[in-house]
């Protein structure tokens, strides 16, 4: 069975703002890519406002986030506080492991985020 490849334009995807039961702050996601087979691979673009952050949160399946423009922090359960993120980085996000991340105070924060499988558990605000 042949499959097609998908190719999707940037510009072409809506970028609306997420509700306030997941993120704190202005934070606005875009569904670049979305499921094409059940618990399949999807990708997502985010992009924080300075100081817009998500709750905790657990993904069930493998993710990773890479960090486009801006410089942000994430924290995981067990790091005593949060770790910076800059242009390029590259973060492997382990599944089951309570986890936050967003923009620092002072600046705009932008990431892709693909995520090999599962779902996510969502906590409190950070």
């Amino acid at each position: 069975m042949s499959e097609e490849f998908k190719v999707v334009a940037e510009a072409s995807v809506a970028s609306p703002a997420v509700g306030a039961d997941k993120f704190v702050g202005d934070v606005w996601q875009a569904e670049i890519l979305t499921r094409q087979r059940e618990n399949g691979m999807r990708g997502h673009r985010f992009a924080y406002a300075p100081g817009g952050r998500s709750n905790w949160h657990v993904h069930t399946g493998e993710q990773a986030l890479v960090v486009v423009s801006g410089r942000g922090l994430i924290q995981w359960e067990g790091l005593d506080e949060a770790r910076v993120l800059e242009p390029g980085d590259w973060v492997h996000v382990v599944p089951g492991v309570p986890h936050w991340h967003g923009a620092a105070e002072d600046s705009v924060f932008v990431h892709l985020a693909i995520t090999a499988t599962g779902e996510t558990e969502w906590g409190e605000p950070v």
